[in-house]
């Protein structure tokens, strides 16, 4: 049995989910078809490369993962399969799979535009993506899907900003707890703090973080803390309360660390 997982913007009350998984069950018989994520914002591919990046590894080898967000083509950006660590990964190649991979893919098919079916031209997911996801459940090649391409729309993350002695980071996601995630990693983090104190400033001066928790509970119930989380990024939480929401924090939003010697 293989595993077919969705990652969309849809809203729960439209009928393009349940379409969608009932053409994929009629022509992968025996699959199982998971949602991966459906509170994506509309159009937004870097939250929809971070929910993916982070939980399609955890998906047995040869799972096909169809990414719905932003998925009308162009010539500029048209739809891709794409092999990668044994996983394949169905989308437009819009910049999403540069956010989503450090390194080029192992395999990238254009699909030939062929394969669109007229009555269903606005609802790709439906007229290209489930029959790509039935080919490559059923063993088809690759290959027969469409032309060999050797890169992929480049769109370039947006980075932590260090300098002098502070680290400029930007909140990347807000998750369902309202906590904030920043582009900062734990790597960057501990090679850039060199032994030294650091100030974690969020929203400018109100509050400050000085040190780094392993848990929510670390500290009371109300209270601010920084940690890194599982896919090794900081993270500003405020232990059973919604920071985001209370601090007014969105993505795009500023997190400074400060680093000074002791």
């Amino acid at each position: 049995m293989s595993v077919i997982t969705i990652c969309s913007d849809w809203n729960g009350r439209d009928y393009y989910l349940g379409a969608l998984k009932g053409r994929l069950l009629s022509l992968c018989e025996g699959a199982e078809i998971v949602d991966l994520s459906q509170n994506i914002e509309s159009y937004n591919i870097s939250q929809a490369a971070f929910i993916v990046k982070n939980a399609y590894h955890y998906f047995p080898e040869g799972s096909i993962h169809i990414i719905t967000v932003n998925s009308e083509t162009s010539s500029e950006q048209p739809h891709v399969v794409v092999r990668h660590k044994g996983h394949y990964f169905i989308g437009t190649d819009n910049g999403i799979f540069n956010l989503m991979f450090r390194d080029l893919p192992d395999e990238i098919i254009q699909i030939k535009s062929g394969n669109k079916e007229a009555n269903l031209l606005n609802f790709p997911e439906l007229s290209v993506f489930a029959p790509i996801a039935a080919h490559i459940y059923n063993k088809g090649k690759l290959s027969k899907l469409g032309k060999k391409v050797e890169s992929l729309y480049n769109m370039v993350p947006i980075r932590a900003l260090i300098q002098k002695d502070t680290m400029t980071g930007k909140v990347i996601y807000i998750d369902s707890y309202s906590n904030a995630v920043v582009n900062i990693s734990k790597d960057r983090f501990f090679s850039t703090l060199e032994g030294r104190d650091f100030e974690i400033l969020v929203q400018s001066n109100q509050h400050l973080i000085t040190k780094i928790s392993q848990h929510y509970n670390d500290v009371p119930e109300g209270d601010i803390l920084a940690l890194f989380n599982s896919a090794g990024m900081l993270e500003i939480a405020m232990n059973k309360g919604e920071l985001s929401n209370l601090l007014q924090i969105d993505t795009n939003s500023d997190i400074r660390v400060k680093f000074h010697d002791r």
